[in-house]
Order: structure tokens, then C-alpha cells, then sequence
């Protein structure tokens, strides 16, 4: 039933008073319902955001043979989260990290992503690792245009066509690759390149780049060959490029089945250079090279893995003595490695762009202020642009050769 107000007539104060409290009555109820529809706009664009905390979210792998690189990705990344979160977070919000495990398995982590966005509400995505599983979320990314962050992969489907919610602090396989073959050709002078690599996306990736490097210089591959992953069945390519009589060739894989190729190369007599690029990891690359197949020293100089920060050890840049310190604080049981470093200055670069973005935050704003950013100074001696058609970050590679150590050290050319 519809409610009647009632007023008898000559009395105009009421019949006033009762306009009033209508009058009002509408404008509380406006400004509720307004206030309502704004709460909720704000909640659309802004999950994982609250007063306190910014909720970001991974898949990496922490099992299976490539654990050493996820494990220490987010160990980096958690290095430096933790110590900010320790000085009261960023505008009064601390940073939370929800981490699950893909085991460098494509479908889990579309699953865990699938759940990261629909479930967790993450405000965004951070610190994937690979490339098998990195390019099967680019779909899912850029449905639910959530901004993600700080790949461990430098592969160029992630990059081309150009990815507007995804963003790299890394150069490229292309320029891993190039560097690569400008050294083994233009300054040792080698002429025959082969490339022995993990047969899916990974591989391809560099496989590309290399043969793009090639053909800038009139050359091509004297010889090609695979291998599954997740295995180190690598004896049928020792075979294939063995027999092509390469100067230099390029090894595209996870650590163990990589290292285990120059070793039996070794034992076969076949003794080129042999270069893989940062995605290896190579502290655990370098561990079972010396430690576990016990390679010829005479032979550890030609052994390279081109890297995309600066050493661990060198503790002339800022952000590397920074990286030290606090992993020797939140994690004492790790050796300072690459793959961390490389997590902790994606951790690093997020900070700041957070920083800058302020206390209203959302996605678009996180977008738009991270393409803003032009050389921007992170403390390794190289600085971090971005725009709004470059989502690039770094540009440059470090050569590294192998050590009596185990470990890579950088040198130049």
C-alpha cells in the first residue's frame, strides 16, 4: 500500500516542516546510496587492497627439478618485502605474498593463477617463473586485466605482441642470445654455433633469438637438437651435435640435465664452448658441474651462462650490498645467488612504483605510474624505464664463466 502524507489545510508550518523532513530524508538516502555504489566501484577496481595490507600473488616452482630457481626467486623477493614490511609497510599498507607451487607444470599454473585472481583477489601478479608456464596465462591476464610483474623468463612471446598488463624488469632472451653469439663469433672469431634445447616454449624462445643472431650475420646453426622436459635423457643430442663438429653451442634448459650434457661431451671428447643463459640458475648449475660431475678445471672458462643483473658478489653496487644483507638476515641458510638478486630487485622496483602510486591505489593507477617511469635509479649502476608501448625495464646482459667455486663470476669479454 502506498503510504499518503497527510496535512490539514491551513496549517502551512507542518505542511513545511513535513517537506523538510521529506527534502531530507531523499538527500541522506541519495548520498547512502551514492556512498554505497562508490564503496563498491572501489572494491571492482581495487582487490587485495585494504586499509592495511596489498595482497600480490605467485606461481613459481618450489618442487621438482626446478626448485632452485622459484625457491630463491622468492626468497629475493621476500628478502625485501619483509624488511619493508618490518618498517611498517607502504603507506601504511603491508605487502602480503601468497606463493604456491606449479612445479614448472603449465597446467597447475593456470590453476593456481585461475585461483590467485577468482579466489585470493590478489591485486596483482608477481614473480612468475618460466616460460612453458608464463605464456599459458597471458590469455587469463589479459581477460581480467591484472597488472603482472617481474617474470623469470625472458622469452619474447610474453613481450610480442605487446602485453599491456605485463610487465618485465629483465631484458630479453633475444638479447641473451645476441650477446651469446656476438661473443663466441665477433670477438673468439668461432664460426660453427649448434643449439641442444628443452623441447617446448623455453627452448623455443632461445632457439629464436639465436637464429635471428645468426642471421644478422649471414650464418646459420650447423646443428639443432632436443630433449624432453623434466628428464635429462640428453644422449640422442650429444649425438646430433657432436657430430656437427660446433665450436660453441647453446644449451637451453633447467640445471641438471644441462650440466649433465657437457659432462658426458666431456667424456666423449667433445670439449666447445658451451653457453646457456640466465634462466639456468646457475648457482645450482655451477654445483653440479664441480661438485657432482667434477668437470675439468682446464675447462670451466668455457663454460658460460649470460646473466641479466650484475654478480651477487660484487658489493660496489648498493642494492647488491642491500640484497646481502637482508637475505643473510630473513633467509641465513642461502648463498648469495643470481636468481635471488634478480627476485629482490623486482621486489625493489615494486616498492617504488608502489610508493609513487600513493595511498589511492588500483590497478589502472599502478599501470599508469609504472609507465611513467624513465631511468629510474635501483642502485646496480643501470636504470629502469618503461612506457606506455615499453614494458621492458632493464636493457643489458653480464657474461659470467664458471669458477673453481662452483659459482659464476662475471668478466668482460
Amino acid at each position: 500500500m502506498r503510504r499518503v502524507l497527510r496535512y490539514q489545510a491551513g496549517d502551512e508550518g507542518g505542511a513545511l516542516k513535513m517537506k523538510k523532513t521529506v527534502l531530507v530524508t531523499m538527500v541522506i538516502t541519495l548520498a547512502v546510496l551514492i556512498l554505497a555504489g562508490c564503496s563498491k566501484t572501489k572494491q571492482i577496481e581495487t582487490p587485495g587492497v585494504t586499509d592495511t595490507q596489498i595482497l600480490i600473488g605467485t606461481s613459481c616452482a618450489l618442487g621438482g627439478y626446478a626448485s632452485f630457481l622459484g625457491t630463491q626467486y622468492s626468497h629475493g623477493s621476500e628478502a625485501f618485502i619483509n624488511d619493508i614490511n618490518d618498517k611498517g609497510g607502504i603507506h601504511g599498507r603491508k605487502i602480503k605474498l601468497i606463493v604456491y607451487d606449479d612445479q614448472y607444470d603449465p597446467a597447475k599454473c593456470v590453476a593456481n593463477t585461475q585461483k590467485l585472481i577468482g579466489v585470493d583477489r590478489v591485486f596483482m601478479l608477481f614473480d612468475y617463473v618460466g616460460t612453458p608456464t608464463s605464456v599459458k596465462i597471458i590469455d587469463i591476464v589479459n581477460k581480467a586485466e591484472v597488472p603482472t610483474f617481474g617474470f623469470f623468463t625472458g622469452a619474447e612471446e610474453l613481450r610480442t605482441p605487446f602485453r599491456p598488463y605485463m610487465f618485465h624488469v629483465r631484458d630479453s632472451y633475444y638479447a641473451e642470445a645476441e650477446g651469446a653469439i656476438s661473443y663466441f663469433i665477433d670477438k673468439l672469431g668461432l664460426k660453427k654455433i649448434a643449439v641442444m634445447y628443452q623441447e617446448d616454449a623455453f627452448g623455443l624462445a632461445v632457439l629464436e633469438g639465436v637464429q635471428q643472431a645468426l642471421k644478422r650475420r649471414n650464418m646459420e646453426t650447423v646443428a639443432t637438437a632436443t630433449f624432453p622436459r623434466g628428464t635429462t635423457n640428453v644422449e640422442n643430442s650429444l649425438k646430433i651435435i657432436k657430430a656437427s663438429g660446433a665450436d660453441a653451442v647453446v644449451i637451453v634448459g633447467t640445471y641438471s640435465p644441462l650440466a649433465r650434457f657437457v659432462n658426458i661431451s666431456h667424456k666423449a671428447g667433445f670439449t666447445p664452448y658451451f653457453h646457456t643463459v640466465s634462466f639456468v640458475g646457475s648457482e645450482a648449475y655451477g654445483k653440479e658441474l664441480v661438485k657432482v660431475h667434477e668437470v675439468a678445471p682446464s675447462q670451466y672458462h668455457k663454460i658460460i651462462v649470460t646473466q641479466v643483473v650484475p654478480s651477487p658478489f660484487d658489493d660496489s653496487f648498493p642494492t647488491v650490498r642491500h640484497y646481502r644483507e637482508l637475505i643473510t638476515k630473513y633467509f641465513p641458510q642461502d648463498q648469495p645467488n643470481y636468481v635471488a638478486l634478480e627476485g629482490f630487485v623486482n621486489a625493489l622496483v615494486l616498492s617504488k612504483i608502489l610508493e609513487v602510486c600513493g595511498k589511492e591505489l588500483t590497478r589502472e593507477k599502478f599501470v599508469t605510474v609504472l609507465e611513467s617511469i624513465h631511468n629510474m635509479d635501483i642502485g646496480i649502476g643501470v636504470p629502469v624505464t618503461y612506457g606506455s608501448l615499453n614494458h621492458r625495464g632493464l636493457a643489458g646482459i653480464y657474461y659470467s664463466k664458471l669458477t673453481k667455486d662452483g659459482t659464476f663470476r662475471i668478466f668482460n669479454p
